[in-house]
């Protein structure tokens, strides 16, 4: 923020002044480089308040729908939904306003809420704008980049914006010949420049504190296999977007408008996407950068990727935290231990797992250990409506979670779970054109991210040790935990020898417990083993389970192991 700020000394005073400013300068941007720390707790609202608003009394309907939010998630800045990016949930005269086009009204998606607004004179980003300033909240206007919800260049879907449809040669060119792309093409003039009016137009109209680009949906801006090669086009888009708000900013005589990136799970993935992210830091373009999945929360995420650039710069390093733990996997095993923890909306497998309080303390330790100021809060605020996700017990659950992580302090103020999930198993089922995500290989994430693998033991490897990688904030500078570890191999018979090591330190065999599966997962044959953290060898923060298991034969299913869970209740000096 310093340096944003000389900017305008430097327009406004001119170099006498910068002298001075330079000599602060001095002396504070060590402090902000080696202990910097931010307040700044982000919440994304998806705009779900429209597509379940009536057409009377909307305002009134989106203020109460706000206030949930405010109640019950701990926040400083609130990010809306503002484009996606050429249709809009304003009313806009640049980009396409979502279902305007039509001759009748939709009755869906965003229609309901963009329609009754507009009855009153007002829009959501006005509305919005105006209560959560009120309640002391910054507020930036979110730009998808590239949102593809639809899965095809047709006139009848609402998300198709207008602007596609006109201009079907910008649409990218993907290498695997999918017929299904809808993104367009960064590398034309055309779309940046379409797009870049659009966030000038929010700037210039709504009295938001600035933007926030979403370059993780869907992280297409460029052909898949061509990413690196096109970044500079995006750095030069970067630089563009960045002069705008200065200049803007200038001339109205406000403060620097703040520009957030949330950008794909590490710094490869991002070169995936065309984003050279070292460069946008680097250059004091940002104010922060949120590292983000795809769609869930990860304890494994590399932040430390990406702080060991952003800290020194000074910019806030934000991790994204979602309602969702698991990922797409819908099959076997069925979840039974999780009660409200467990989505009403999905089947019961990894797919349905809900973030829990604990849960959500391990991984955001996590987070913290690695490098994280702050935590961004991604897909909450759809449930503080009518869904049947937004159940008071939900709501209450939601709450809990959120306020266990707002700080280092707070989430050491009760117990963690470090919880590990196969979150790339069942991707090459959404290839498309059942979906067009960026990236559809088994094992890794729509944005391109290896994820944990099963570890599945083949007949020819009876006795081989294989290893199990998880990483876990508790333990790394060697002090005791408190707890316990679980987790489950499936298609293990009940008497089949197993040894276990952790980092290479072999466990006793007596204090390693096993059950048959069936209390808290079902649907599979196998055994659950547990160990009491006291007995467990040092962790070290990137740790390996180690799994060596002999009469393996080829006429049973290989066993695998792909879910391991590890409860601290306590660590000393903590």
């Amino acid at each position: 923020m310093l340096i944003q700020n000389l900017r305008h000394v430097i327009r406004d005073g001119g170099w006498p002044v910068v002298f001075l400013v330079l000599t602060m300068l001095s002396s504070t941007r060590i402090v902000a480089a080696e202990d910097h720390k931010t307040s700044r707790i982000i919440f994304n609202d998806d705009a779900q308040v429209l597509s379940e608003a009536p057409l009377e009394e909307t305002s009134a309907f989106v203020r109460g729908w706000l206030d949930r939010e405010v109640a019950h998630v701990p926040f400083t800045t609130f990010v809306f939904l503002a484009a996606t990016p050429d249709i809009c949930t304003y009313q806009t005269k640049v980009g396409e306003t979502f279902g305007a086009r039509f001759p009748q009204p939709l009755n869906t998606g965003w229609d309901p809420g963009i329609r009754g607004l507009a009855s009153e004179g007002t829009d959501a980003l006005k509305v919005v704008t105006q209560h959560m300033k009120s309640k002391g909240k910054e507020v930036l206007a979110a730009i998808r980049m590239s949102d593809t919800h639809h899965r095809s260049l047709d006139p009848s879907m609402p998300l198709c914006s207008k602007f596609a449809l006109d201009n079907p040669q910008y649409v990218i060119q993907q290498p695997d010949g999918r017929s299904n792309e809808t993104a367009l093409d960064y590398s034309y003039s055309q779309v940046r420049d379409h797009r870049f009016e659009i966030m000038k137009e929010i700037v210039k109209n709504y009295d938001v504190d600035g933007l926030e680009l979403n370059f993780v949906r869907w992280a297409k801006h460029f052909p898949r296999d061509r990413g690196r090669q096109n970044a500079s086009t995006m750095t030069d888009y970067l630089k563009r977007i960045r002069k705008l708000l200065d200049r803007l900013a200038t001339e109205r005589g406000k403060s620097p408008y703040i520009l957030g990136v949330r950008v794909p799970e590490s710094v490869e993935c991002c070169w995936l996407a065309g984003i050279d992210i070292e460069t946008w830091v680097s250059s004091k373009w940002v104010d922060y950068v949120v590292v983000s999945t795809w769609n869930n929360t990860d304890p494994q995420l590399p932040i430390e990727e990406f702080s060991r650039f952003t800290k020194p710069a000074g910019v806030d390093t934000v991790v994204v935290m979602g309602n969702m733990i698991g990922a797409v996997w819908q099959g076997t095993p069925t979840i039974l231990d999780r009660g409200i923890a467990m989505s009403s909306k999905h089947a019961n497998g990894y797919v349905g797992m809900l973030i829990n309080e604990s849960e959500a303390r391990g991984t955001a330790a996590n987070y913290f250990a690695w490098g994280a100021d702050t935590i961004s809060f991604w897909n909450v605020g759809i449930h503080f409506g009518r869904e049947k996700t937004a159940a008071p017990e939900q709501r209450n659950r939601i709450r809990r979670w959120t306020h266990a992580v707002l700080d280092r302090e707070s989430v050491y103020q009760g117990p963690r779970t470090y919880r590990f999930l196969p979150m790339g198993k069942g991707m090459n089922t959404r290839r498309p054109p059942l979906r067009n995500y960026p990236w559809y290989d088994e094992g890794y994430s729509p944005l391109g991210q290896r994820n944990i693998q099963p570890v599945q033991f083949l007949p020819e490897e009876s006795g081989k040790r294989k290893q199990y990688p998880f990483r876990m904030a508790d333990g790394r500078n060697g002090e005791k935990l408190t707890g316990k570890m679980q987790f489950w191999i499936y298609h293990l018979s009940e008497n089949q020898p197993v040894s276990l090591d952790l980092n290479g330190i072999r466990f006793d065999p007596a204090v390693v417990h096993r059950f048959p599966i069936g209390s808290k997962r079902s649907g599979l044959s196998g055994q659950r083993f547990e160990i009491d953290l006291s007995f467990c060898p040092p962790f070290r923060g990137n740790n390996q389970l180690g799994i060596a298991i002999r009469g393996l034969d080829a006429l049973r299913p290989s066993p695998y192991l792909e879910e391991l869970e590890v409860m601290v209740h306590s660590s000393e000096g903590k």
